[in-house]
């Protein structure tokens, strides 16, 4: 449960809006958000297939 909690908390600061983390970096880069999002945007997907695949390899062990 906590390695599924960590990995879904990391992945949703990567891209929501409310991280001052990277509205910060985004705003000193005058990088649009919209911009950030469509560059991300096939990371995320990356993240998400793999994040799943090792929760349910994870599962699977136990």
């Amino acid at each position: 449960m906590v390695t599924a909690w960590a990995a879904s908390s990391g992945f949703m600061n990567l891209w929501i809006p409310t991280s001052a983390v990277i509205m910060g970096g985004l705003a000193l880069a005058k990088v649009g958000y919209n911009t950030y999002l469509r560059f991300i945007a096939p990371l995320l997907a990356i993240l998400v297939v793999l994040i799943a695949g090792f929760l349910m390899l994870g599962a699977l062990m136990n």
